[in-house]
């Protein structure tokens, strides 16, 4: 079991690496949207895409981080599975900076943003006291519908791109429109390893009623709106930027994200007493 100490140690280490997440989240969006040509090495659809998700990490991923710190340092259960969901969402996003954009000036700082998320979920995830939130969902949680969406969401995307790469590999060509087979095969590479499975196994949990389930389905549901608004923001940049087959709004992506929103309003208000899942004594010792 962890210790009062040790748990104490691990959410410090997430706080000041997630504030280093928040500063990275700031600066490097806008010089994103705010520096001519940052991204010209790239693609228009690649750089309209990275646009958008800059948009979407000032506006909503940055403040949200801050407010779901604070939140759980000060005893929130709650806040702590948004701040899952958040950095999930940091590890995601910025790996598309890191590894799939052209080398560019703020490439530090996005390897930073990228290194910050990945050692602050890291930090954060051992020192949740799993069992004891779980506890506190209500009986009434709709654990089969989130579980049935995030498992079919992950096998979706899966069975898209185990598609293509097949056809890929049999074929030997694609067609991708706009985008580039350079830039897709980052977002194959990154769905296939790291978003389908963890959909799929949080899923599959928290079907099983397993403490984990409600952890991972809470922090995931997060990661999916924030997703899917990265997706929506990318059209939107793309559709002004004349990138071929791009929409202005894509109804499927617009009923993702209600639905993804409806999934982490559920799982959210299901976590009940939220102060008495986590202690407050413990996230205050932390801070």
């Amino acid at each position: 079991m962890t210790s009062r100490s040790e748990r104490g140690n691990g959410l410090t280490a997430a706080s000041r690496l997630s504030l280093i997440v928040v500063t990275a989240s700031v600066v490097a969006p806008l010089g994103g949207l705010l520096v001519h040509n940052l991204y010209r090495d790239d693609s228009t659809w690649a750089t309209a895409a990275l646009r958008g998700g800059d948009l979407v990490t000032l506006l909503i991923m940055a403040p949200a981080l801050v407010v779901a710190m604070f939140l759980a340092n000060g005893g929130s259960a709650r806040a702590t599975l948004v701040w899952i969901g958040l950095l999930a969402y940091g590890v995601y996003n910025f790996a598309f900076y890191v590894f799939g954009a052209a080398f560019n000036d703020l490439f530090l700082v996005h390897v930073v943003a990228f290194s910050s998320s990945v050692f602050a979920l890291i930090a954060l995830l051992p020192r949740v006291d799993v069992v004891r939130i779980a506890r506190r969902f209500d009986p009434r949680t709709p654990r089969r519908p989130v579980a049935g969406l995030l498992v079919l969401v992950g096998l979706v995307f899966a069975a898209l791109w185990i598609t293509v790469s097949v056809q890929y590999a049999v074929t030997g060509s694609l067609s991708l429109g706009a985008a580039t087979l350079s830039g897709m095969h980052l977002v194959f590479a990154l769905d296939l390893s790291l978003m389908a499975p963890s959909m799929v196994l949080g899923g599959v949990l928290l079907w099983k009623r397993r403490p984990w389930g409600l952890v991972l389905a809470t922090g995931l549901s997060v990661f999916g709106v924030l997703y899917q608004l990265n997706l929506a923001a990318a059209g939107l940049f793309q559709a002004n930027a004349h990138v071929e087959g791009a929409k202005t709004v894509d109804p499927i992506g617009i009923a993702l994200i209600a639905v993804f929103l409806m999934s982490s309003v559920a799982m959210i208000w299901s976590l009940r007493n939220e102060r008495e899942s986590v202690s407050a004594a413990e996230f205050r010792h932390a801070a």
